[in-house]
């Protein structure tokens, strides 16, 4: 799946990289227009989306005006109709719900671009809440070492660095900083990865289970745009690092 990275012009740091469901996302929520710049790999080089006829028409396609038709009926040779049952005539709130998709008839046309939207922003905002329980497991089980402010006994210290790595980033998060989605998928990798042999040389295998749920789900939560999957994912992230939080403080 082909990946993007963005930026506005004048802006010096990128954004990304998205899918281009997300980049739909980002163009129905009015983040990204049709002046905002992505890197097109082929060429080497950053040029406008509204350059590209295909990227304009996918992330901001030409919606249909709604139109009322009217409705057929046939007449009978036999019965009168009564005033009752004549036609009536449409409101104003019955237009907006229709072109909402909040009508029995055009459910099914509602764009889908909202849902992923509002799905992708409480994805961020899962992550971020992972990421503050794990920091605040791996910050305070280390209280004695963060607190001497000492310089060296900070550097020294694995899970100190990694719990300041988890408050950062957890901050930039509830800040919607997005460019460091990247950086989100490297720290969960490094949550297996170090935690494996961490716990694993103590033959703790309890906390590293937990710390391995609470990864994986971090790592899914940085491209998931469904609502559904984004609270399922959630779930088992924050159950995953709060256990592993609960260890490190028991």
């Amino acid at each position: 799946m082909q990946e993007y990275y963005i930026r506005k012009e004048g802006d010096e740091d990128s954004r990304g990289p998205f899918t281009i469901e997300q980049l739909a996302s980002l163009a129905e929520a009015g983040q990204i227009d049709r002046t905002t710049l992505y890197y097109d790999a082929e060429a080497e080089k950053w040029v406008d989306i509204q350059s590209n006829e295909q990227l304009i028409a996918t992330l901001f396609p030409v919606k249909k005006k709604l139109s009322i038709r009217k409705k057929e009926t046939v007449a009978s040779l036999n019965i009168t109709p009564k005033p009752e049952e004549e036609e009536k005539p449409i409101t104003v709130e019955e237009m907006l719900a229709a072109a909402d998709g909040r009508t029995e008839d055009t459910r099914d046309k509602r764009d889908l671009t909202v849902a992923q939207a509002t799905a992708a922003m409480w994805g961020m905002r899962a992550m971020g809440l992972i990421l503050l329980v794990s920091a605040a497991g791996l910050l305070i089980s280390r209280m004695d070492i963060v607190a001497s402010l000492e310089f060296k006994a900070i550097a020294t210290s694995p899970l100190v660095l990694i719990g300041l790595l988890d408050l950062i980033l957890s901050l930039l998060l509830f800040l919607e900083v997005t460019s460091i989605y990247p950086a989100i998928r490297s720290r969960a990798a490094l949550g297996i990865g170090f935690f494996l042999v961490y716990f694993g040389s103590i033959g703790d295998w309890v906390p590293l289970a937990a710390v391995t749920v609470g990864s994986i789900a971090l790592y899914l939560l940085t491209s998931l745009v469904q609502m559904p999957r984004v609270i399922l994912t959630a779930i088992f992230g924050l159950a995953g690092m709060g256990g592993f939080a609960y260890k490190l403080l028991s």
